[in-house]
């Protein structure tokens, strides 16, 4: 509490500072022997009584303990100063809440008495309104931000404050609005202080805003420039003919005309008339001494001159007839003002250099923006009588006021401003960024510096000189108050000794781009940032000693503007590493490793000797019968858990499912023969299939080898080392017998590969080679028909060559034989690609590869081709669809089967089965799934929680280490939302039952220290738990087996060395465009800070789920939270409030017992959860409440985690949300009459109590009456606490507080009747339709109003909502909104697919007819045709075009429909002039429907990505429109 009845006397007494005292010294100057403390209470309000007569006499602070009456003490201390004979000073309460403290005063003085707070739109008042509002108030109750606000605007002096009330004022800390109040009132405070005042002192000068200038002179203003303008035009047209080069002088005088034009509106609106006729003259005066030769631009030069002549009769109309540049500022500056003849701004300027008066020693050095404005008021100052003290100097650029060099202006004006023949220095920032300025008394910003740089040089010349900077400001522009804020937020920023960006910054060197040069100095351009400047030194060409010819203090000069040119840079680089991005918030971004699965490292490669392997099998079973797969085995050093070794899962093919499932086999051993062999076969078959088995090319300039004759031991890393081998197909599920003839078959093409020579194809001397491979070249064309088909490595029967495996020997390629291709041959057309100019088969072969065919009449074979591996553990043909764009075809469409057609001796023959390819494929989703396990096992052995009963399954861990972000049927949200509320109950009640003395304020900072994500964060780091995170989708193109080679390689180009990165500052970034999830190859990838706390989060949960509170509390432990339940603590509370002494009255507590269905055996734990505050009681039920709080939450938590195991995260929020909250707590109490017990003495609640109660409704169709109105906050509370003491009263038993409250709590929100806020319903309805809407807003300071329109395709529809605040008028509206669409049969539960179909689609064909438009049509058009672009033709920017208008004009969003074609041959396509090519080519076809219109349909041209194809008919689209008139788009 803080009094203030003198003011004044708070500057007096010198040493102490009355308002530091402490309460003791407070009370011996009072005589108050008999307090001995703050908390000692008595039963006739002693206390308050004595805190009243001290606050009467001192500012004080005052501890006022449970059951103190705080609202005595304010009635006491509100009457005495309201009752005051003095002139009427206001009397202010402070408090973060001002409902309620503004109807308890009403209710105890007889006062006027007002709330303030900022949905009432008070930072929009002006002066003017808050002058009413304190002559119509006695009591203002307001947040500390609104009197900050007041008084930094200066709507408020603390002279006219008689009594100042901190509510809650421990608060007072930090940046927290109380503190910075503090600084302000403190009278040691000096800065503090003057910061507000409107003299004379360091600080802003707050000016009023001008009087609006006369329109009619404006208007005549405006129509004298655009008279002369044109006459300038008419010259032009007369003398296009007679000279060259015409249009650029002619436009030289039009841009002359607009300046001067310009330069005196802004002396009119920002000086007054009489600048603004100085300026006129000065402008005149430049024109005069134009010289033209030619008689046409003499004509031009006179154009202008008779122009600023008329600006000048027109200006001297409104000005005294005697004199139009003079006016008696001593006598008539308030006449001037008021006339307008002096602006505001400018007589404060006078009021200050007035201050000067006598005192020649005093200079001030004044900051403009505009030139103009210096040589006006120069002008001024010299005509004006009584500003004769003054002797006035300016400096703008080259053009100093007097006839000298700038150079020579450098070294005269410090000896001018000593010896005093100077004292006023008029300088622009351009000038001050290179200027030397000497030492002044004052530096005056007339104008708001607009960069950092010169704000930051003007601050640097006060300081440097120790004279006082002020600022002009307007009052009530809040514009100007932010940007001046801000550029003192940069300069704090700048400054930081500490500011890890400013450790470096290369001086300039040399002159060159983005460097000024006046006189002798070199001055970076403050809008160019260093790496710019640093770019352009390199280029410089003057000689380096340039730089080294400055003064020492110039060298100096250059290097602080360095620093500051890049100031947007610096400041952009350190609000990323600020505060604001705490650790564990949402919008800091931070780096972090990947930890490896251990059990996947092996060190067998090592061994001469072989090596044994623990083997698991993996089984596979389709759901389409026939469909056959082979069985593999994985061998590892290492033995998985049983969970993990034992696991199955589902591969989500196209058109099928495939069951995969793992089963351990026991041990193999391998010899060192055999391990050399089943490694050829995991690199020929990984690399064949997702790789590449031929490197180098002469394209890239190396030479072209087969990967197996290479040095391949860099594939095979020991923390990656495991080998994949097939199974005989006969095998029992329990064993895993290697197909050594699988592998064996492998081996030997490895071995015919190596010594093929068609490795090389055609080699530097054009030979050319053949096929035969040693074997007999048959040429005869006519060759004897056979049943063998040649093959590069065997011969096979034609009749078996159905799902033969066999490989390309030119390209590495591994393809499956689906038949030989009858009537076909090498001979046959090419039909490939018929514009490529190759007449058959063996013509192409023979002139790109240089291949001879030694059997080009052999039938060609059709083969199946292998497939880059997908992600087969989600079912993209369900809803597990990424959404890319609204119905743009998500769904898996089936695609032709794309076979290549090759000569069967290009061909080798592998004896493997085709079913083991198959299983290949499957491979890659397999092994991501089944690593992931592993490092969920991993994880669970480090927590290692031995508790006797207990397991926890791989399965659980994994789900609460992975992200929404992963695109997987599961992640940790449900789990995180239950650990934050088992996290939230463990840690209130160890808190609770620890500190039994700690009140609910105490017990709630101490929880939320525990709870905080920040606290989360830092332990969750400190066990590398970040490592574990899966933040980012499965990208199975960049799997690699052991020994395979990547082809989509991420370098990392983090600089770090480790897979581990350190938590530094350089590593976190606030930057939206980062790409969360996405590693490199070294593992680093980007994490939200916030993943890192709710990871910790959903481990808690997840334990739980698997053990209870006990599993859940070793997990707290091990991530080091200390809480723990200690059974002593509880019977503790129990005893304790069992000896407190108590004689109930009769039948108090028995009716609430037997409502709520439980008898408490310490009844004065139910005595004390239904006691207010406001009895002045030594107990109430706040620290019931806290308890309760988090067991309530628990409890429902719990219930709907385990009641509806199917919905979704988001789902889950929204349902807890709807069920725990103080309003639905307040209507149980109402509900189940716990109201009428509640113990209080407060009028005030009382009142809003029986408000609440008649506010409830007849009941629903639900049989529940929802109330018009919120509920007290006291009835909410109320029903906490009964849960908290039940919880006591039970010993911590959940179960028992549950039953008793489950009835008590129902009927709970289902997911079928969950009712989200309407505003949130209209916008998720109106995005999954593809709908936009426009919002409105206008506040007037006691009502909201708020419009939303929607526009249909042929209806416009609007919501209009009024309310106390914005957020409940915009509710209100959208529930308008939302009630005529449902009568349109739109609404969450129905959709438009049904309108949709039988919408009228004109299709705009893409040809050379075009349509008419009927009259009807045009009319229109030709009303209004909206204007659209122009069109940003990178990639995304057409579709971010039309998502822009579509939104303006609130059209709804487009819809694409998308098409495929693959080829064996890549397409060509030009795409921004370049070429490109594609083995696939995507065609889109758009659906705009615009409101009462049909819909138009157009598709776009063929391109090789789909996103690509959306623009391209998004292009075609927008000229469609603009063909018919309906757009026009800008160019």
């Amino acid at each position: 509490m803080h009094s203030s009845l003198e003011p004044e006397k708070m500057e007096e007494g010198g040493g102490s500072n009355s308002l530091k005292r402490k309460f003791s010294e407070i009370d011996g100057d009072q005589n108050l022997d008999s307090v001995s403390s703050p908390m000692m209470t008595d039963s006739n309000g002693s206390y308050e009584l004595k805190v009243y007569e001290v606050a009467k006499n001192r500012n004080i602070i005052a501890v006022l303990g449970t059951g103190i009456d705080k609202s005595e003490i304010t009635k006491r201390l509100i009457k005495a100063m309201g009752s005051s004979d003095t002139d009427k000073r206001l009397i202010i309460f402070l408090a973060p809440t001002v409902n309620l403290q503004c109807c308890e005063i009403r209710a105890l003085v007889n006062l006027k008495v007002e709330e303030y707070f900022g949905a009432k739109g008070v930072d929009k008042w002006t002066s003017q309104r808050w002058d009413e509002e304190f002559s119509k108030h006695d009591v203002l109750v307001m947040t500390p931000q609104i009197l900050l606000d007041v008084l930094r605007s200066a709507f408020l002096k603390l002279e006219m404050v008689c009594l100042l009330i901190i509510d809650e004022c421990h608060h007072t800390t930090g940046n927290h609005p109380y503190a910075k109040l503090m600084k302000i009132f403190n009278p040691e405070e000096r800065e503090g202080v003057e910061k507000f005042a409107t003299t004379v002192k360091e600080g802003p000068i707050l000016y009023n805003p001008s009087p609006s200038c006369s329109l009619e002179l404006k208007e005549k203003l405006e129509t004298s420039h655009l008279k002369f303008d044109a006459s300038l035009r008419r010259l032009q047209e007369l003398g296009k003919d007679s000279f060259l080069n015409m249009d650029n002088k002619f436009e030289t005088y039009q841009k002359r005309l607009s300046i001067d034009y310009r330069e005196i509106l802004h002396c009119l609106d920002n000086l007054g008339l009489i600048c603004a006729h100085l300026a006129a003259e000065v402008c005149l005066e430049k024109i005069s001494d134009t010289k033209e030769e030619s008689e046409t631009y003499k004509e031009c030069s006179m154009v202008c001159k008779e122009f600023l002549e008329d600006i000048l009769s027109t200006i001297g109309v409104y000005l005294p007839q005697d004199d139009k540049s003079l006016v008696d500022l001593q006598q008539n500056h308030l006449s001037a003002v008021i006339s307008g003849h002096v602006s505001p701004k400018l007589k404060e300027l006078f009021h200050l250099l007035d201050s000067f008066r006598g005192d020649k020693q005093k200079q001030c050095l004044i900051l403009v923006e505009r030139i103009i404005t210096a040589k006006v008021i120069e002008r001024f100052v010299k005509k004006e009588a009584s500003l004769a003290y003054l002797n006035v100097l300016y400096l703008t650029e080259n053009n100093p006021s007097t006839n000298v060099s700038a150079q020579k202006m450098q070294i005269e004006i410090p000896d001018l401003f000593q010896h005093g023949k100077v004292n006023l220095l008029f300088i622009t920032d351009v000038v001050e960024e290179g200027f030397q300025v000497p030492d002044c008394s004052c530096m005056v910003c007339f104008d708001l510096p607009k960069t950092m740089c010169s704000y930051s040089q003007s601050q640097k010349h006060a300081k440097q000189s120790n004279s006082k900077s002020i600022m002009f400001l307007e009052r009530g522009n809040p514009k100007q108050r932010d940007h001046l804020h801000d550029l003192m937020r940069r300069e704090v920023l700048i400054q930081d000794p500490e500011a890890p960006n400013l450790k470096s910054c290369p001086p300039p060197v040399k002159n060159g781009h983005g460097v000024k040069e006046i006189g002798s100095m070199v001055i970076p351009d403050s809008n160019i940032t260093v790496s710019e400047e640093a770019a352009s030194t390199q280029t410089m060409s003057d000689p380096p000693s340039r730089n080294e010819q400055l003064p020492p203090c110039k060298k100096l000069r250059l290097d602080n503007n360095l620093l500051q040119s890049n100031g947007k840079e610096k400041v952009a680089s350190s609000k990323s590493k600020s505060s604001s991005s705490a650790a564990g918030s949402k919008k800091r971004k931070e780096l972090h490793g990947t930890t490896c699965a251990n059990a996947l490292s092996g060190t067998w490669g090592e061994n001469i000797d072989g090596a044994t392997f623990q083997a698991y099998k993996f089984d596979f079973c389709c759901n389409i019968s026939g469909e056959v797969y082979s069985s593999f085995s994985l061998l590892l050093e290492s033995t998985l858990a049983e969970d993990v070794g034992k696991v199955e899962m589902d591969l989500y093919l196209v058109r099928k499912l495939v069951k995969a499932s793992v089963s351990p086999c026991g041990q193999i051993r391998l010899s060192q023969e055999e391990l050399v062999k089943a490694k050829y076969f995991q690199q020929f078959f990984f690399n064949g299939m997702f790789g590449k088995l031929f490197v180098g090319s002469k394209s890239q300039g190396t030479k072209r080898e087969f990967l197996l004759q290479t040095d391949t031991s860099s594939l095979w890393h020991p923390a990656f080392m495991f080998l994949l081998l097939p199974v005989e197909t006969n095998d029992l599920a329990s064993s895993a017998t290697i197909d050594w003839s699988a592998i064996n078959s492998c081996a030997s093409i490895v071995e015919f590969l190596k010594k093929n020579s068609l490795l090389d194809l055609r080699d530097s001397d054009g030979n050319q080679c053949n096929t035969s491979s040693g074997q007999e070249v048959l040429l005869d064309d006519k060759m004897e028909e056979t049943n063998l088909i040649h093959f590069a490595n065997a011969s096979s029967d034609k009749n078996s060559l159905e799902e033969l495996v066999v490989i390309a020997i030119h390209t590495g390629r591994i393809y499956s034989i689906v038949e030989a291709v009858s009537d076909s041959s090498a001979m046959s057309p090419f039909e490939v690609d018929a514009s490529s100019g190759y007449a058959t088969y063996a013509e192409y072969f023979n002139k790109k590869y240089g291949i001879v065919l030694a059997h080009p009449n052999q039938p060609l074979m059709k083969l199946k081709q292998s497939h880059h591996a997908h992600n087969l553990l989600v079912d993209f043909n369900e809803e597990m669809v990424v959404k890319t764009e609204p119905k743009a075809g998500n769904v898996r469409k089936r695609k032709p089967n794309i076979h290549a057609h090759l000569p069967p001796e290009l061909l080798a023959r592998i004896d493997v089965p085709r079913a083991v390819l198959k299983s290949i494929y499957l491979l890659p989703s397999v092994m991501h799934r089944l690593e992931s396990l592993m490092l969920a096992s991993q994880l669970r052995e480090e927590i290692d929680c031995s508790i006797d009963n207990f397991s926890i399954s791989s399965t659980s861990i994994l789900e609460a280490v992975t992200t929404l972000t992963c695109p997987e049927s599961f992640s940790m949200e449900r789990l995180e939302l239950l650990g934050d509320s088992v996290l939230k109950y463990v840690a209130s009640c160890h808190l609770f039952l620890k500190y039994p003395d700690k009140d609910e304020g105490q017990l709630s900072r101490q929880r939320q220290s525990i709870i905080s994500n920040s606290n989360l964060h830092r332990l969750t780091t400190s066990r590398k738990l970040q490592g574990y995170i899966r933040n980012g989708a499965f990208e199975p193109r960049r799997w690699t087996a052991p020994g395979q080679f990547s082809l989509f390689p991420v370098p990392c180009k983090c600089g770090i060395d480790t897979r581990e990165v350190p938590l530094d500052p350089k590593f976190f970034t606030e930057n939206m465009t980062i790409k969360i999830g996405k590693s490199c190859d070294m593992g680093h990838r980007w994490v939200v800070s916030k993943s890192v706390s709710d990871c910790a989060e959903a481990l808690i949960g997840a334990y739980y789920v698997s053990g209870g509170l006990s599993a859940s509390l070793h997990m707290m432990k091990w991530l080091g939270i200390d809480v723990d339940f200690d059974p002593n603590l509880v019977v503790e509370a129990i005893n304790r409030v069992s000896l407190r002494c108590y004689i109930p009255k009769e039948d108090e507590l028995i009716e609430l017992e037997r409502k709520i269905q439980h008898e408490f055996s310490a009844k004065f734990l139910l005595k004390e959860a239904i006691t207010h505050s406001s009895l002045r009681e030594s107990y109430s039920y706040e620290r019931l409440e806290f308890l309760g709080d988090s067991v309530l939450d628990f409890l429902i938590t719990r219930h709907l985690f385990n009641t509806y195991e199917q919905t979704g995260p988001g789902e889950m929020t929204d349902l807890r949300s709807a069920c725990v909250n103080n309003e639905n707590f307040a209507q149980v109490a109402v509900k189940n009459n716990l109201h009428t017990h509640l113990q209080r003495c407060a009028t005030v609640l009382e009142t809003q109590i029986n408000d609440y109660l008649m506010s409830f409704q007849k009941p629903d169709e639900t049989g529940r009456s929802i109330p018009s109105i919120q509920g007290p906050k006291a009835l909410g509370d109320v029903v906490e606490s009964i849960a908290g003491a039940l919880l006591i009263d039970t010993r911590l038993d959940l179960d028992q507080v549950w039953r008793v409250f489950e009835p008590l709590l129902s009927p709970l929100v289902t997911p079928d009747k969950l009712q989200l806020p309407p505003y949130r319903e209209l916008n998720e309805l109106c995005d999954s339709l593809g709908y936009f809407f426009r919002v409105k807003c206008s506040n007037d300071g006691v009502k909201a109003q708020a419009t939303i329109q929607l526009q249909l395709d042929d209806v416009l529809l609007t919501g209009d909502g009024s309310e106390q605040t914005n957020k409940l008028a915009l509710g209100k509206a959208a529930s308008h909104l939302l009630t005529q669409l449902e009568k349109r049969n739109i609404s969450r539960k129905t959709s438009l697919g049904d309108n949709q179909s039988s919408m009228d689609v004109n299709l705009a064909c893409n040809h050379s007819d075009r349509e008419t438009l009927t009259s009807e049509t045009t009319e229109i058009q030709s009303i209004v045709i909206p204007f659209i672009g122009p069109i940003n033709m990178k990639k995304g920017g057409p579709r971010g075009t039309l998502h822009e208008f579509c939104k303006k004009h609130l059209w709804p969003m487009p819809t694409f429909d998308t098409s495929e074609e693959k080829s064996r041959t890549p397409f060509e396509f030009i795409d921004g002039g370049e070429k490109r090519t594609s083995f696939s080519s995507f065609t889109s076809t758009i659906t705009l429907r615009i409101p009462n219109r049909e819909a138009v349909m157009y598709a776009g041209e063929a391109r090789p990505d789909k996103k690509s194809s959306f623009d391209s008919a998004v292009v075609e689209l927008l000229y469609e429109l603009e063909r018919r008139k309906i757009v026009i788009i800008q160019k």
